[in-house]
């Protein structure tokens, strides 16, 4: 992950605003949720393949859907539709829920799969944390970072 020291900065700031909230990032305003989701699912993803993230349930279950919305947020929309595309492969609704059904699906994929393939064209793409510090950059103010030279 090639985070930046300006995206490690407001990402000290939005730890502590995600505290404020009780921790579940759709509490927070929009414009700050892209780092604090991404931070969660693609660092996952950049450990460990899409199965990673996809092993547990997220704290306050939200749907799929935000992960994907944070990748068009950012600009990352090539992200957000592979990602799009591998969930809705799931065979039931709201997969987010469903952390039993999630595993004994992904054990049932060859790890050739269209599944894998979508994960491993996530996994790694640093221009995901490009597109990130440049979203943060472009959104100082609401990050507390207007003082920051961008």
């Amino acid at each position: 992950m090639a985070k930046t020291k300006f995206l490690d900065e407001a990402l000290d700031g939005l730890y502590a605003r995600l505290n404020e909230v009780g921790g579940d990032p759709l509490e927070l305003p929009s414009v700050l949720r892209p780092p604090i989701l991404l931070m969660t699912m693609q660092a996952k993803i950049d450990n460990g393949g899409i199965r990673y993230p996809m092993e547990g349930d997220f704290p306050f279950t939200p749907p799929y859907s935000v992960f994907a919305d944070a990748y068009r947020a950012i600009g990352a929309n090539d992200a957000a539709d592979r990602f799009d595309e591998a969930v809705a492969m799931f065979p039931f609704e709201h997969p987010e829920r469903e952390a039993d059904k999630r595993e004994e699906f992904m054990s049932s994929l060859d790890d050739d799969h269209r599944f894998f393939q979508l994960g491993n064209a996530l996994c790694g793409d640093e221009s995901i944390w490009r597109l990130l510090d440049e979203y943060v950059k472009e959104h100082a103010e609401a990050f507390g970072l207007r003082d920051q030279k961008v």
